[in-house]
């Protein structure tokens, strides 16, 4: 008897609080904060590319053949955890790489990046409170860094990246000063914060190592322009859903170069296409100014 009791005593300490009953569906059960952060939405969670997260959520159920009511509770949130993490493994194997691969390609390519993902995700972190619906289902939500399985990617050489002789630490945003430039393009005398290219509307999806070429199809922007280390901590690009929630983010602050862009194909429809004038605008920026090395670029979606 006193051992059932001890175990019961357990089971509290460990299970979610109670909360008030809080029906919900879905990405409907997120935390809302979250939510809103997201770029791009699946049926199992969402992807925050801003700040390069992904969330998933899990929906656990009581388990009837227990008998006290913190076992059931326990039951469902630790099945919440499973299903949360299984979502989230599945989210993180549908990620593009790049316009011609995902996640998944590298997994099954390369076992130990297949072992890697897999540990990685075991080891994810909850976010925000449990949900419990009035029937005593649970829903768990989960998060998971992209620069982690960036990082996975980078040491089994799937990126190739350039290390190059620049500092490891984002140098400081320029002011943006007072002028009349124009909204998109600008000049090479001009000192620019970041550069954020305009997308909007074009169904470009996102990417952890987007490219960008010029109209005649030659690279401008990819993974061999950035540093080694500023890819891995913040990764190539951003997206974000509007041009002027860019031009507030802390990645490109100040005063961003901003220029609008074109699909440029690719089967998985993540690299953009930019006029001859804004490309050869950014080769001159490059040989005088870091914030391409340093990865400071968004995209707007």
């Amino acid at each position: 008897m006193k051992g059932a009791s001890l175990l019961a005593c357990l089971m509290l300490a460990v299970s979610p609080a109670i909360y008030a009953a809080e029906d919900c569906t879905g990405n409907d059960c997120m935390p809302k904060e979250i939510k809103n952060s997201c770029t791009v939405e699946t049926v199992s969670g969402c992807i925050d590319w801003e700040n390069g997260i992904v969330y998933s959520v899990g929906m656990g159920v009581p388990n009837d053949k227990l008998t006290s009511a913190a076992q059931k509770r326990y039951s469902a949130y630790q099945a919440a955890r499973v299903v949360a993490q299984r979502n989230l493994l599945q989210m993180i194997e549908e990620v593009q790489i790049d316009s011609t691969q995902t996640v998944k390609m590298g997994m099954l390519e390369n076992d130990e990046i297949n072992l890697q993902i897999h540990g990685t995700v075991k080891n994810v972190s909850e976010v925000g409170k449990p949900k419990v619906a009035s029937d005593g289902s649970t829903f768990v939500t989960m998060q998971m860094h992209l620069r982690d399985i960036m990082s996975i990617l980078a040491k089994n050489e799937h990126f190739e990246l350039m290390d190059k002789e620049i500092p490891k630490t984002l140098s400081p945003a320029p002011s943006a000063p007072a002028t009349n430039a124009p909204a998109y393009g600008g000049d090479a005398k001009t000192v620019y914060s970041g550069l954020i290219i305009d997308a909007k509307g074009l169904g470009v999806k996102p990417a952890m190592s987007p490219k960008v070429f010029n109209a005649d199809g030659t690279e401008i922007y990819g993974s061999a322009q950035v540093d080694r280390d500023f890819a891995l901590q913040y990764g190539i690009a951003g997206y974000v859903k509007d041009l002027a929630q860019g031009k507030g983010n802390e990645r490109v602050k100040g005063n961003p170069l901003v220029i609008k862009a074109e699909p440029a194909g690719g089967n998985k429809g993540s690299d953009l296409k930019i006029s001859n004038q804004d490309a050869e605008l950014l080769k001159q920026l490059e040989q005088t100014q870091a914030f391409l090395r340093e990865g400071r670029v968004l995209i707007v979606l």
